[in-house]
């Protein structure tokens, strides 16, 4: 949520903010002053002279909570700063008053908090771990968020990421959790920074310059970042990778979850697995081969089903030629065909003009849209009809989109109950242009 111009300009000339959550991320209630306070629309935004509400920065979401003074309470739906230096609570009246000068209590939502650091430092040691399985050198952040229920990163890296290489991942990461690293966070020049750890800090061209913040866990991964950070990694729990594709040329996006978030994802696809299992009569062990054989059997019911539409779709040809209008020296046939895909329209069109070339066929069907296809054959070609001349019609009736050549249509239309009278239309059509 950001913050409105005008809030930006009636708080940026205040004294930086005291930020308790640099000293203690662990910090779950507090005692401050409310050194600023204004009301803007329905929102009341509040300045304090220190605060442990996270604002948000490094892809990580702004804290809520509640601040509770001598004469009422908010609720603070979002934390966000100014330059980084002043933090600005945005708030919603819970009931009475909260004055400028007040004392307050301030009290974190702490499961939310708590959920994003470990997703933060989640996100930390995924980074690394696919640094070291994609053996890239110089990985870099080109993009974060942290949730508290999941987090994703981008990152540079343009060739697909194949499961193995997500499953390798994923181990790496999830050691390193087991191992309980410490996480060390301390402050130093760029420059040093840089110096020191090279290309791990992936950093980036809108990574500031001067003192930095750096976050390391140890023996594994080390950052700038301003985020919250557990103390060790045994905190994160498990980390479960919930997705990855190619975000843009060159950039891979991944999704991941830790903990308990990771925890009922992994119930929830176990849970679907089972419920898999039991509908195909097969236990977990035999799932995929048994998946494999319906796949493979599905194959080919389909070539058999493909092989048996083209020889109804001759029989129908044959049927539909015998019921032909002859007009001249051309035979037409307009029909509507009950429950016929519009590959079966085309198979049965195609039958038609190649067994009698004077013919001139036109065929409609409604499934999930109206669909038209209709053909000539090359005589009625050479006699100058042209069966794409009457794509305009179907639009007019129909809606929909379509189009082909002058020997073959296809069209689908949105106004179902319509498909009757645009066949009559283009029966009418097609004969005033025979006889003419």
């Amino acid at each position: 949520m950001s913050l409105p111009p005008e809030i930006i300009e009636e708080f940026k000339d205040l004294e930086p903010t005291k930020k308790l959550y640099y000293e203690d991320a662990y910090i779950k209630e507090f005692d401050s002053q409310v050194i600023k306070k204004v009301n803007f629309q329905d929102k009341v935004y509040i300045a304090l002279r220190e605060t442990a509400f996270f604002a948000e920065s490094g892809g990580q979401g702004g804290d809520v909570g509640f601040i509770r003074g001598p004469e009422g309470s908010l609720r603070v739906i979002d934390t966000q700063a100014i330059d980084e230096e002043v933090v600005i609570h945005i708030c919603e009246p819970i009931e009475g008053q909260v004055n400028e000068g007040d004392n307050i209590h301030g009290e974190i939502n702490w499961e939310i908090r708590y959920n994003r650091m470990r997703h933060h430092t989640g996100s930390h040691v995924v980074f690394a771990a696919i640094r070291e399985a994609l053996r890239v050198k110089k990985l870099i952040y080109k993009g974060v968020h942290v949730g508290e229920t999941w987090a994703r990163i981008d990152i540079n890296y343009d060739d697909p990421i194949t499961d193995e290489q997500i499953r390798e991942i994923e181990l790496l990461a999830n050691r390193i959790c087991f191992e309980n690293r410490p996480v060390k966070i301390f402050y130093m020049n760029r420059e040093e920074a840089e110096r020191v750890y090279g290309d791990k800090l992936g950093v980036t061209e809108v990574t500031p310059t001067g003192i930095v913040r750096v976050v390391e866990i140890e023996g594994w991964d080390v950052a700038l970042c301003s985020g919250t950070h557990v103390r060790s990694t045994a905190e994160i729990g498990i980390i479960k990778i919930l997705e990855r594709y190619k975000l843009e040329k060159g950039v891979q996006r991944i999704r991941l979850a830790v903990g308990p978030s990771a925890y009922d994802k992994i119930d929830e696809i176990i849970l679907r697995a089972n419920r898999a299992a039991r509908l195909l009569n097969a236990s977990l062990d035999d799932l995929d081969e048994k998946i494999e054989n319906l796949i493979r059997k599905k194959e080919e019911l389909e070539d058999k089903l493909k092989s048996l539409r083209k020889r109804l779709a001759k029989y129908e040809a044959y049927y539909l030629l015998q019921q032909a209008k002859t007009i001249g020296e051309l035979k037409l046939v307009v029909q509507e065909i009950p429950d016929a895909d519009i590959s079966m329209l085309r198979n049965i069109v195609m039958e038609i003009t190649k067994f009698d070339p004077s013919s001139i066929v036109v065929l409609g069907s409604i499934m999930d849209r109206a669909y038209v296809v209709a053909a000539a054959g090359n005589k009625a070609i050479e006699y100058g009809i042209k069966i794409n001349d009457y794509v305009v019609y179907l639009k007019n009736i129909l809606g929909g989109k379509g189009g082909g050549s002058p020997k073959i249509i296809q069209f689908a239309g949105e106004s179902l109950s319509k498909l009757k009278e645009a066949l009559k239309v283009l029966e009418d059509k097609i004969k005033e242009n025979i006889k003419a």
